[in-house]
């Protein structure tokens, strides 16, 4: 089930903190569970606002949010409103329940569930599932799986001076852009392998998409080095 996101577009009446503390407590009193962050829910413009908006999205419940980016006065005086220095913040019944790190605790520990509960009474709420565990794969099999399934995205963690010096066909280079689209518009159910020079970082980032909402992650445990060494001669070893 969808659920649809409002990012209200909301404009400031006055410069006075008296206005802004009015005008925050109008928006949250327009829906029970209210989000003020950087960017919009669609196109998050930092880490921690995406996190938390994909948590929201991960208990399927309708929000409202604003983007302070869009506003210094609210983007101050939400601060200031809650005292609180960071954003995100998340409101739940107008209550300030914290920001990404605080949120996340909540949803692991079945916390922020409870809140929900309270703000949607007629509505059924369940935790969102764990994340899956993320399928570590010798690259001699990891070769094997690329060839059977042709959607596999493979994705490639290292520097581009690496990736100059050795690289494997049809593979693309993880950097923060494509990292923003594959959490913005990919379908969760996209197959993604990851590979590094010898496993470490590519685990690291196999990890990060498989607690993103990734169902089928895998992870090249050996690396191109692995590859090298046991798939392909050709690709020069570093």
């Amino acid at each position: 089930m969808k659920f649809k996101v409002v990012s209200p577009n909301v404009e400031s009446s006055g410069n006075s903190e008296t206005d802004q503390q009015a005008q925050i407590e109008q928006m949250l009193s327009g829906s029970p569970v209210f989000l003020f962050m950087k960017g919009t829910p669609e196109s998050p413009q930092c880490g921690f606002s995406s996190k938390v908006a994909e948590i929201l999205k991960a208990w399927e419940v309708p929000y409202q949010s604003f983007n302070v980016l869009s506003d210094e006065n609210i983007r101050q005086g939400v601060k200031d409103f809650a005292n609180w220095q960071t954003i995100p913040q998340l409101y739940i019944n107008k209550e300030f329940v914290g920001g990404s790190d605080v949120v996340e605790e909540m949803s692991n520990n079945g916390e922020l569930g409870d809140l929900l509960k309270e703000a949607f009474p007629g509505r059924d709420i369940t935790p969102p599932p764990p994340p899956v565990e993320v399928q570590e794969v010798a690259a001699i099999e990891a070769a094997s799986i690329l060839k059977e399934n042709s959607e596999i995205r493979l994705l490639d963690v290292r520097t581009q001076h690496e990736r100059e010096t050795a690289s494997l066909d049809n593979s693309v280079l993880l950097d923060q852009e494509l990292v923003e689209e594959i959490l913005g518009s990919w379908d969760q159910n996209t197959p993604l392998m990851f590979f590094c020079h010898m496993g470490e970082r590519s685990r690291q980032a196999s990890q990060y998409f498989t607690s993103q909402g990734f169902q089928q992650v895998y992870n090249i445990s050996d690396g191109i080095k692995g590859w090298s060494s046991n798939v392909d001669s050709s690709i020069p070893q570093y």
